[in-house]
């Protein structure tokens, strides 16, 4: 199954409309198949704007905060980047895309080698994964020019920041439960950090020997079956949600609309389903042409004082269709009229008879057709669809102006 169009969907409403500009992130996103790190059986959920479950309590991180912090660390063609927690591999399939090498630190060695056999397989070569103790980092691959970390220290390892070149940036929340704040350390000297405050988030606890050990309370109380990292409202323009590599005791109330556990990611699923069916039984309606708005079938006719307008109302996307315009007998020519977003609609493949001639006024396109005071002229517009979804467009005749709607099925 193709999913191109859907991962160019997920990049619009929950990329770029959230405020994420990097081009080289975004057209990493446009590129890295998501779907392909999620475990079988939920490619159908994987360009939502949540994570989701891959096994060893771990889950991906949803599309927009692995966004956000990519775009904060300012990736560059030349660099070479560190990730703390691998999971599916995701974050670093997107990371070596933009930079030019990638090391990745997984302490779960399935998931490391999952994550590894991935990047095999999609070709992704300029990606090292190894199992190990993420605060500790990779000192044989430093400096680094950028790090990402996926889960929350109590303090920004000394390590990692020892491991940044200068002039590197480190991503990193700090702190523990709904006092975390997602810092950016950027080092401009040979012990000199300048930090940002980017907002504040919640994500699990980083374990390792310079973050919280396996004997604090937020890693060995007991965890949902699904754990995640959400973020609060943060104090930037953005707001993140992500997935954390470590496991975490207990959930704090979730913000509104946070689906990042077993009971909300099992309600999400079952609606996500019903709402599939509901789809495909309205799409195999509406293909049938019952649904049409001005009858039974899924076209309208528009009735103007100069004439009509056979209008299909309901299509499906790249396909064929006609306008039938019948004009009423006339001494002077006839002036037929769309606006722009007629265009983005459809794309005209013809018209039959010809036109008289072509005009442009007042932000429309104007097709001029010859009198015929004997009888009604009938003028055929060979059309094709283009984008998909709910589109509106202004149609005209002579002075007579009327704002018609289409849904064009993807």
């Amino acid at each position: 199954m193709d999913m191109t169009r859907i991962r160019d969907r997920m990049v619009e409403h929950h990329v770029t409309r959230r405020g994420i500009r990097d081009p080289s992130v975004i057209e990493a996103m446009r590129t890295v198949p998501r779907e392909k790190f999620v475990p079988p059986g939920s490619e159908e959920f994987a360009y939502e704007d949540a994570p989701l479950s891959i096994g060893e309590g771990q889950t991906i991180s949803q599309p927009f905060i692995v966004a956000l912090m990519l775009e904060k660390a300012n990736l560059d063609a030349g660099d070479t980047v560190l990730e703390v927690g691998t999971g599916s591999g995701y974050a670093s399939a997107l990371m070596s895309r933009v930079a030019r090498h990638v090391y990745s630190i997984e302490r779960h060695e399935r998931l490391a080698l999952e994550a590894k056999e991935r990047f095999e397989k999609l070709g992704y070569r300029n990606i090292d994964v190894r199992v190990g103790d993420g605060s500790k980092g990779w000192a044989e691959a430093a400096p680094f020019d950028a790090i990402v970390v996926s889960a929350s220290a109590p303090e920004v390892p000394t390590a990692l920041k020892e491991q940044l070149g200068l002039g590197g940036r480190l991503i990193i929340p700090v702190g523990r439960g709904e006092g975390q704040r997602l810092k950016r350390l950027t080092r401009t000297g040979d012990a000199a950090f300048e930090e940002e405050d980017l907002g504040g988030v919640l994500f699990v606890p980083l374990i390792g020997e310079d973050a919280w050990t396996a004997t604090h309370p937020m890693y060995t109380a007991t965890a949902p079956s699904l754990p995640g990292t959400v973020a609060s409202e943060p104090s930037s323009p953005h707001d993140g949600q992500g997935a954390g590599m470590r496991k975490i005791d207990k959930l704090p109330a979730l913000p509104e609309g946070v689906l990042d556990h077993s009971e909300f990611q099992q309600r999400f699923w079952a609606v996500q389903r019903f709402s599939w069916i509901v789809f495909t039984l309205l799409l195999v309606i509406c293909l049938l042409g019952l649904l049409g708005r001005g009858g039974p079938f899924s076209r309208q006719t528009l009735l103007l004082p100069e004439g009509s307008v056979d209008f299909p109302v309901i299509s499906r996307w790249n396909a064929p269709e006609d306008m039938t315009v019948t004009f009423t007998p006339s001494s002077e020519d006839r002036v037929f009229t769309i606006d722009p977003a007629f265009l983005q609609s459809f794309s005209v493949q013809g018209i039959d008879p010809p036109q008289k001639a072509t005009f442009a006024r007042d932000g429309r396109i104007g097709y001029v057709f010859p009198a015929d005071p004997a009888g009604p002229t009938q003028i055929v517009f060979r059309l094709q669809t283009q984008l998909p979804g709910p589109r509106r467009a202004l149609i005209g005749m002579g002075g007579e102006t009327r704002t018609q709607s289409t849904f064009i099925f993807p």
